[in-house]
């Protein structure tokens, strides 16, 4: 069975980027509304949540990418439109 959690880690997205682009995935990567959608998510984790920056950062940008994933296949609640 595969452990979605585990795939989706925010340690997997950065292994993974590491393997695309050669090195971490970074908030700069990210299409436009992305990036605003990825920022709302680290302040809501950081302020709201009490995470570190860092952590809210990192946990922030793995959801991003899971929603991105998510809207590739047609399965999101987000309207983030990259175009």
């Amino acid at each position: 069975m595969i452990d979605l959690e585990l795939m989706f880690s925010p340690e997997a997205v950065e292994f993974g980027a590491r393997l695309r682009y050669g090195r971490p995935l970074d908030p700069d990567d990210l299409p436009g509304d992305w990036r605003v959608w990825f920022e709302e998510r680290a302040a809501i984790m950081e302020y709201d949540g009490g995470l570190p920056r860092e952590h809210a950062e990192a946990e922030a940008l793995a959801e991003t990418v899971r929603e991105m994933q998510r809207e590739a296949a047609g399965r999101t609640g987000c309207s983030c439109q990259n175009g």
